[in-house]
């Protein structure tokens, strides 16, 4: 019970943060400002112990901790000050049908949520190379004294070019608690499963039938590989909030033309290339596509355009400065991407290289476990094929999942360190996961959204 103090304390960052930049005027659900606090709320406490670990040199828990309060004691402050008591409640007609809706959708969300919990539990340690990976380097992060920079320089088998939200997150949990880091990593993996399925539902419904966007939210929760990979302790399921939470904010932010929502989903979107390195991918084409999507409406609108284009990019700094630390003076090159296909004798970099990838990812969604609901989506974006370019939306999206299956297929066919079955064997079931709640959002959004003017 008590690690759950540290993610309460975070998930109220979050919360007030959110309260602070929407302001008095720009209103969202309760509900989805809360799923959202919990996400930014963590991200904040990773970005926050990071620095404190490169300002005083090394892990000392009582200085974490206190570097949180302050930042809570300022948001309240600041949150008292400024805004009043009911400025982040959406006014909403309640009935008595409404109330049982709340009620039904309420137990069965905690059920999955309690089955997640159990089935977690059946892997205490996570997925085969967790410990490897992310928990070591929590552990690093710990233990490691003023040489936790040394993470950087560990054998490539624990890649360390990989970015450390999770790492950090897992630190800042064991900060307040100071006990096994076996039960703050495998409770990570919980909250962020969770968070991830009600967060479906939270953003559909601001655009669709409520009981559609329950069944889309339960359809994810209640996934065997759904859950499983969540909640296997990678960084994966991180990616997986991300880029969906990115996807829905972005979609606000066509939709009011607010700056401050835009702020908001800057902040998220910089905080995707800070869970993996395949967040600088979905970072790149969402802010390409969006950009030129506010710059194309008509000319009266490009100083709005650009203004809103201003406030993205000031949230993306503002959380992915770690990361452009991390990566420019810390993190070693990362073999998994060629840059210069010229200099290596590449043996997949063929058609049959091609071959092989599309194959093996279409086995992979054939499986047992993934059929149904990759078989779903299939069925969902053929019949609303044409609402693909309807809506620009639907559009960004749409451009941003193709340029990363492109930029995806690049990293194969040009493997030069690995054997590219092992490498698929490794990567496409954890890729077909992380993207797997996006793209139900955007086959429920684009089928079943309601008027853009409404």
């Amino acid at each position: 019970m008590v690690n759950l103090i540290a993610y309460l304390i975070s998930s109220a960052i979050g919360f007030l943060l959110i309260r602070l930049i929407l302001g008095e005027k720009i209103r969202i659900p309760f509900f989805l400002h809360g799923i959202l606090s919990i996400g930014l709320g963590l991200g904040v406490s990773g970005i926050l112990t990071f620095f404190f670990l490169l300002a005083y040199g090394s892990f000392h828990a009582f200085g974490i901790i206190l570097v949180h309060l302050v930042l809570l004691a300022t948001l309240v402050v600041l949150n008292v000050k400024y805004l009043p008591f009911t400025a982040f409640l959406c006014k909403e007609t309640i009935t008595n049908n409404t109330i049982g809706m709340y009620i039904v959708k309420t137990l069965l969300w905690v059920l999955a949520s309690i089955l997640i919990g159990i089935l977690s539990q059946q892997y205490p340690y996570g997925g085969w190379d967790a410990w490897a990976l992310y928990n070591m380097k929590a552990k690093f992060l710990i233990e490691g004294g003023q040489h936790w920079t040394d993470i950087t320089r560990l054998h490539w088998h624990t890649q360390p070019s990989y970015p450390l939200l999770l790492p950090l997150i897992n630190t800042w949990i064991f900060a307040l608690v100071q006990k096994n880091l076996v039960p703050i990593a495998s409770m990570t993996g919980v909250m962020f499963s969770v968070s991830c399925g009600l967060l479906c539902y939270a953003g559909l419904s601001l655009f669709i039938n409520r009981p559609v966007a329950f069944i889309a939210s339960l359809l994810l929760l209640t996934n065997p590989l759904y859950i499983f990979w969540s909640t296997t302790q990678y960084a994966d399921v991180l990616l997986a909030y991300y880029l969906l939470a990115s996807m829905i904010l972005m979609v606000l932010t066509l939709r009011t033309l607010e700056p401050r929502v835009a702020l908001l989903a800057g902040l998220f979107w910089g905080l995707m290339p800070l869970a993996k390195n395949e967040g600088n991918v979905f970072l790149f084409f969402l802010t390409l596509a969006t950009s030129i999507t506010l710059l194309w409406g008509p000319r009266d609108q490009r100083i709005s355009a650009k203004r809103m284009i201003l406030h993205l990019l000031i949230g993306i700094l503002c959380t992915s400065l770690m990361n452009i630390i991390f990566k420019i003076f810390m993190a070693p090159p990362t073999r998994e991407v060629l840059f210069n296909p010229l200099t290596q004798n590449l043996s997949y970099f063929n058609l049959n290289g091609i071959l092989t990838t599309v194959g093996f990812y279409f086995y992979t969604i054939r499986s047992p476990g993934w059929i149904f609901i990759w078989g779903l989506v299939f069925i969902l974006g053929l019949i609303n094929y044409r609402k693909w370019f309807a809506l620009k939306e639907s559009r960004i999206m749409g451009i941003v999942f193709a340029g990363f299956l492109l930029v995806l297929l690049y990293v194969y066919i040009s493997t030069a360190h690995f054997d590219l079955i092992w490498r698929l064997q490794c990567t496409a079931i954890r890729i077909a996961f992380y993207l797997l709640p996006s793209i139900l959002f955007f086959c429920f959004y684009t089928l079943w959204a309601k008027n853009p003017k409404n």
